[in-house]
């Protein structure tokens, strides 16, 4: 069997099996497990306090860490594709980018380094799409802590990436009064109480990926209860992505400065913006084998918890990041080869 076709027919299992973030995780623990026992790695398994499993992986000791994540979002509506099908040279299906389809390529590059008899460790976690306190749980292990390098597998398209935007997601809420809508004067209407609100975080949208600049989208939004009752409430859910420049309150400020209408503020999650050095060797080995150029990301990545256990952390992996989340979600399978070919040659390098 090719490497190729060990990655299609594992990966295919892999895909079909149901990971949605938050939903029951043993039988893709499982199937992960019983792959890495099959290789020849000693596998062990922890969990955090979302009680979300995670697996670690090693063979031997002193090697590269690589991590990726087998939780998913949800599959969506609009689908062209069935999951695990595969067309010319592209696999369709949830996760089969993010990032399934690179955590296929680490169990690859596991069996190919333990015939190589090249120490390594892996890391899976299962709730990298809501909260990483997986990787958090497991962010001052060995497998972490002492490796020369941390790779991130997440798509990157095989750019070597050194910094990510941090996460800043809250609701805000609007406060009114119940009236009946053909006496508006006799209530206050919530939802038009959250507009001016929406537009100052609108004000701050629309910034293309991977700038050094800020990114906001409303993206959830709830008001009223009956088409006749002026609404006594409304509430908005905004992700915001900024860059190293903004920290916890700077981010904050910066967004609600010149606001002047009252509201609730409801943080969900924060996380830090990451920058590690650029001209780390580990950094540098990499950028050697890919023959590629460095790159920063407009998302947040468990890099931002194994970067304060270990600096020389940083994130490459096969895979274009803009079919993410996205119905006919694919991979393209030569890439996972290819990326396979360098995270071996990189962990051969690196444990020199």
């Amino acid at each position: 069997m090719t490497m190729k076709e060990y990655i299609v027919e594992n990966l295919r299992k892999l895909v079909r099996i149901q990971s949605v973030s938050d939903n029951n995780m043993d039988e893709i623990i499982a199937f992960t497990r019983e792959i890495l026992l099959g290789i020849g790695v000693e596998v062990r398994e922890v969990y955090g306090d979302s009680h979300a499993p995670v697996i670690l992986a090693s063979y031997g000791s002193g090697g590269v860490c690589f991590s990726g994540h087998l939780d998913v979002v949800p599959l969506g509506d609009g689908w062209s594709r069935e999951q695990g099908e595969v067309v010319g040279n592209r696999m369709y299906g949830r996760g089969t980018l993010d990032m399934k389809g690179p955590c296929m390529a680490m169990i690859a590059t596991a069996k190919e380094l333990v015939e190589r008899r090249i120490p390594f460790s892996l890391v899976f976690t299962t709730d990298e799409e809501v909260s990483m306190n997986g990787a958090l749980a497991v962010a001052h292990e060995p497998e972490i802590v002492d490796a020369p390098a941390v790779v991130i597998c997440e798509p990157t398209g095989m750019l070597v990436v050194t910094r990510e935007k941090g996460v800043f997601q809250f609701r805000v809420r609007t406060k009114g009064v119940n009236a009946h809508a053909s006496m508006p004067e006799k209530g206050e209407n919530a939802i038009i109480k959250m507009l001016p609100l929406l537009e100052k975080l609108n004000s701050k949208n629309n910034i293309p990926a991977g700038t050094d600049d800020i990114s906001c989208c409303v993206d959830v939004i709830r008001g009223g209860s009956a088409t006749n009752v002026i609404p006594n409430e409304c509430t908005a859910e905004v992700d915001v992505r900024f860059p190293h420049t903004f920290d916890r309150e700077s981010i904050r400020e910066h967004l609600f400065r010149s606001v002047d209408v009252p509201f609730e503020f409801e943080l969900i999650q924060y996380l830090d913006p990451v920058k590690v050095d650029d001209d780390a060797e580990c950094v540098c080995k990499m950028l050697e084998i890919a023959k590629t150029d460095l790159w920063a990301v407009p998302y947040g990545t468990e890099m931002v918890r194994f970067a304060e256990t270990n600096p020389n952390t940083f994130i490459f992996g096969p895979g274009q990041v803009d079919v993410a989340h996205k119905p006919d979600e694919w991979i393209d399978l030569d890439e996972l080869v290819k990326a396979v070919d360098m995270y071996c040659e990189y962990a051969e390098i690196m444990y020199r």
